[in-house]
């Protein structure tokens, strides 16, 4: 965007001020309006020839409206490039905004849905000239990783209208009052969407007038009805929690960093400066640790991308060979981050450009008018949604509908996932491979996050037959949901009671009371004022340190615990024969609990860092960097920079670079003074992993974010597995069988042949309390007792016997 002196930009900030003065219009001269409507004329002539309109009769008519309406065409297209190319505006003071008609608000909507109908020509011209998203190409992986349903696609598109409607009243009334950008946000975010047409919308997505019942056993797929008195707290396709205010440039929707007065550090350059391809493994953690964890953040979120607004269409940012587009073929959803000609390794391809689409926009849950916050499509518990999917429909298509089992395929009397053979749009692998269909399409991404998956269908479909086997009365509804219980429980005693004190550190768990399991007995920790909602600070910043961890190579172990001579190639990693045979899926359990993970740093693998959804084996095939779309995503979604959340954890807030001594080492601090021009500046995600870690795998501001997250997933999940208070809540001997699981016995009971396994999988079998054990009915490694759940049939179906 072209910017001038102060006193220029002064002058065209008050255009739209004095169009708004209809006496200014009645002065000008019937000659000037003609020459003015010529203009506008040869101006849509020019926009039919540059952006290839399809045809001269709507031109015409285009044209016709144009000089039919001149001042109102300007006024909306100096709307629209306000509010979306953000002009600095210098605000004077902060006053409060008047109390606008519901008349006015019904309008901006209207006006901000029609502007956005308007777009689709655009659209039309990008997908007409071929710029979108390739099947099997590179921004495919990153497209279908980040793939948003049609549902969630029609709330974006909602959301958005209601974020440029809030900015167009913004724009008209805080710089006239001289309010800044911030307490504009703030202040607009009060009025209510109820008096607009996406009022009643917005109300019936978050269920502002539904009957939850507190006497329902199971919980929901989408995590509706958690609450009974915030029905859609938790909700699978709502907004992410913020833990601060969100920071944007204009205060709305602008990314931080994105004008040119308040300009940040470009995204690669940062990866590429800190972040070197080094290969430190972790002398205690296993890749378990790592998996993990990317099992249980796929469980609680999973941020959709935008999507052509009219279209439909996939967005890509830069064409196939990594360069820029023309401005005619950007999409307003682009953000793509600029590459330099000094890339240590882009630039060997020539590649300038590397796409960037921003997050999906999502309804506010109070639904107001307000700033823009980005949609989770996972439901925000810790329940399992990656297995079982987060809508009914996902689930139902996930069933057997015969004893209460999930869908696999059989090889060689082994359950597998389900596969689908061809390429599409929703699978990205080469042309030999395959993809897993389960709860979420993430399961793809790795090896060793698709055999998690697999381990967990196993053994929801292992529990099921015992259930049924027990309880011959049970009908498959009854049996699949009460494994499917079982199961989530399973889940939720391993992520607090094995993997949070490995990453976290022991006493930092000893330390935060609502983190700790009870050793017997259920608890009352649940509270029905507390939102369990997954922060964007944990989804988009604090869980995103996990890729640091990856290892680019995947050994392959035998039960002895050496490792083959052969490692996995990534790129053959969609093929079925490879996880299909009994000796790769023990061999990469196995490497679960034997090989180290990355240490957790700035440091990220070659692989992540330079080929990320890369499926060619050829090193001249290049993918994108991981760190630089995880910071570019962080000010994308407004996070507030790590100095304020240093602050927010109870860290003094550095004045100066110096001052970042106490939880980053210097030298780090010298390469973050070269980058950032101010300590207010650094990324949230820079800073976390930049930190000390004293205990446990992470930093303090890190540390903080998780901490409080999953003290709110546990306290404001009212089905959590120990919760006395619940209807059908577990029994104290149920519980207590709960409590023996351990992901050892998951990998023990899942596997083809694996015959031992250390007890805690999290760490590697090198101490003498965690030595390798049988995998055998005597182990050591508990198995739980399914006996506990055994119920008398009804007296009708005894008596029929």
């Amino acid at each position: 965007m072209f910017v001038g002196p102060k006193a220029e930009q002064a002058k065209w900030h008050q255009i739209p001020n004095l169009l708004n003065k209809p006496f200014l219009l009645d002065r000008i001269p019937g000659g000037v309006k003609m020459a003015c409507s010529s203009v506008a004329l040869a101006l849509v002539l020019w926009f039919v020839v540059q952006f290839s309109s399809q045809s001269g009769m709507s031109a015409v008519r285009e044209a016709a409206a144009t000089l039919r309406t001149p001042v109102d065409t300007i006024q909306s297209y100096l709307t629209t490039y306000r509010d979306w190319h953000y002009p600095l505006r210098v605000r004077r003071g902060a006053r409060k905004l008047p109390q606008l008609e519901n008349r006015e608000l019904g309008s901006a909507v209207t006006l901000m849905e029609s502007q956005l109908n308007m777009m689709e020509r655009h659209e039309k011209n990008i997908l007409g000239s071929d710029v979108k998203v390739k099947v099997g190409t590179v921004l495919h992986g990153a497209y279908v990783d980040s793939l948003p349903s049609t549902e969630a696609l029609q709330h974006g598109r909602d959301a958005m209208v209601v974020v440029r409607a809030s900015q167009h009243i913004g724009n008209k009334y805080c710089y006239r009052l001289g309010i800044d950008d911030t307490n504009c946000a703030t202040q607009v975010s009060k009025f209510s969407l109820s008096p607009t047409s996406l009022g009643v919308k917005c109300a019936a997505h978050h269920r502002q007038a539904v009957f939850c019942s507190e006497l329902t056993r199971f919980r929901s797929l989408d995590g509706s009805c958690n609450h009974p008195q915030h029905p859609a707290w938790g909700q699978a396709l709502t907004a992410y929690k913020r833990l601060l205010p969100p920071q944007y440039d204009d205060g709305f929707q602008s990314p931080r960093g994105s004008r040119v007065n308040r300009e940040l550090p470009n995204a690669r350059l940062i990866s590429t400066t800190l972040s070197e391809n080094r290969d430190l493994p972790d002398s205690s953690v296993t890749l378990a640790t790592l998996q993990w964890g990317l099992f249980v953040a796929q469980d609680l979120s999973h941020t959709a991308v935008s999507k052509m607004w009219n279209t439909g269409g996939s967005i890509a940012c830069c064409d196939a060979s990594g360069r820029k587009l023309s401005p005619r073929h950007v999409h307003q959803a682009c953000f793509p981050i600029q590459i330099m000609a000094s890339d240590p390794v882009f630039s060997s391809q020539y590649q300038t450009c590397m796409s960037y689409v921003r997050s999906l926009p999502a309804l506010r849950p109070d639904c107001t008018f307000g700033p823009l916050e980005q949609l989770n499509q996972a439901t925000h518990f810790l329940d399992g949604s990656m297995v079982y999917g987060s809508t009914a429909e996902k689930g139902n298509l996930l069933r057997s509908r015969q004893f209460g089992r999930l869908r696999t395929v059989i090889h060689r009397g082994r359950e597998f996932l389900p596969t689908t053979e061809s390429l599409t749009v929703n699978c990205h692998v080469n042309r030999n491979g395959s993809c897993y269909q389960t709860g979420d399409p993430r399961v793809n991404t790795q090896p060793h996050l698709a055999v998690m998956y697999t381990l967990w269908v196993r053994e929801h479909n292992r529990v099921a037959e015992k259930l049924s086997a027990l309880n011959s009365h049970w009908s498959d509804e009854r049996l699949y949901q009460e494994a499917r219980r079982i199961v989530i429980a399973q889940i939720q005693h391993i992520t607090y009671n094995e993997w949070l004190p490995a990453l976290l550190g022991i006493k930092y768990m000893l330390s935060e009371p609502l983190l700790q399991l009870q050793r017997s007995s259920r608890s009352s920790l649940y509270r029905e004022d507390v939102n369990p909602g997954v922060s964007n600070s944990f989804a988009t910043a604090a869980i995103r340190s996990l890729n640091s961890m990856v290892d680019d190579e995947i050994r392959l172990y035998n039960e002895n615990r050496s490792p083959n001579l052969v490692s996995l190639p990534l790129h053959h990693f969609h093929r079925k024969e490879t996880m299909h045979t009994d000796d790769h899926l023990d061999s990469l359990v196995r490497g679960l609990a034997t090989q180290s993970a990355q240490t957790m740093d700035l440091h990220h693998s070659h692989r992540m860092q330079h080929r990320l959804f890369s499926v060619s084996s050829s090193a001249e095939n290049l993918g994108l960097d991981t760190f630089s779309l995880d910071i570019q995503r962080g000010r994308d979604h407004g996070l507030p920079s790590y100095n304020t959340f240093r602050a927010k954890c109870g860290i003094r807030r550095a004045r100066d670079f110096g001052d970042l001594a106490d939880t980053i080492p210097l030298a780090t601090i010298m390469s973050l003074r070269m980058l950032y021009k101010n300590v207010n500046d650094i990324d949230l995600l820079v800073g976390g992993m930049s930190e000390y870690t004293v205990e446990g795998l992470l930093g303090p501001v890190f540390k903080c974010i998780i901490a409080e997250q999953f003290k709110r997933t546990r306290v404001g999940d009212r089905f959590f597995y120990d919760n006395a208070y619940v209807p059908g809540a577990f029994t104290e001997n149920q519980l207590k069988e709960i409590k023996k699981s351990t992901l050892a016995r998951i990998f023990c009971d899942n596997t083809n042949n694996v015959l031992t396994m250390q007890p805690y999988v999290f760490y590697k079998p090198v101490t003498p309390s965690n030595e390798l054990a049988a995998c055998s009915e005597s182990s050591t490694i508990r198995r739980m007792d399914l006996d506990a759940w055994y119920e008398e049939p009804p007296r009708s179906v005894l008596q029929g016997l």
